[in-house]
């Protein structure tokens, strides 16, 4: 089945848009909307929307902390092992992440486990779980 019988037998101005053009000109008085493309995007399935706390799956990640500068804002570095795509050699990636430190409880060094939350500025998208384990004072 082609793209124009769902649209209801006009052709469609270019895959993935939204609106269709009739006669073949892309004039203002031609372009009409098409459901092309909207088809089963805005379907809410039940086990979704009944979805209680427990069945959630919460992101969570383990780093350390390299920065605790910013008031209740900590800096985790997480390192994680990938595989190169041709050559299969394992290769360790870091990234960082900011969290909301709400007690400022945490300080350089500390390895602890943050959680996704919603956003709370431009950066910050992780919440402080816990301190698995303290920094080694000196």
């Amino acid at each position: 089945m082609n793209r124009a019988g769902l649209c209801g037998g006009v052709s469609v101005a270019r895959p993935g848009s939204h609106v269709a053009v009739v006669g073949g000109a892309r004039t203002q008085a031609s372009v009409v909307p098409c459901s092309f493309g909207r088809l089963g995007r805005r379907q809410v399935s039940a086990m979704s929307a009944t979805a209680s706390d427990e069945d959630k799956i919460i992101k969570k990640l383990k780093g350390t902390v390299v920065s605790t500068k910013m008031d209740k804002t900590a800096v985790v570095r997480v390192t994680r092992t990938v595989a190169h795509p041709k050559y299969g050699k394992r290769m360790k990636k870091t990234k960082k992440f900011y969290a909301h430190d709400e007690d400022n409880a945490c300080n350089e060094g500390d390895v602890v486990i943050v959680e996704a939350a919603r956003p709370s500025s431009k950066t910050k998208r992780w919440t402080l779980k816990e301190i698995v384990e303290p920094a080694v004072s000196k």
